[in-house]
């Protein structure tokens, strides 16, 4: 009984740490610097109508 109460807080701990380890590629890419483009203005992408 007791191996799988462990087994299951091993497999509830990979997802955790596998949503939490998502969210934050999510979130640093979003926030993260611009790099220059051919225009050389920071933080201007092809998308951003400059």
């Amino acid at each position: 009984m007791d191996n799988s109460l462990v087994f299951q807080y091993v497999i509830i701990a990979v997802i955790v740490l596998a949503a939490g380890y998502s969210l934050f590629k999510i979130v640093a890419k979003n926030f993260s610097s611009r790099k220059f483009k051919n225009k050389g203005k920071p933080g201007c992408d092809s998308d951003c109508g400059c």
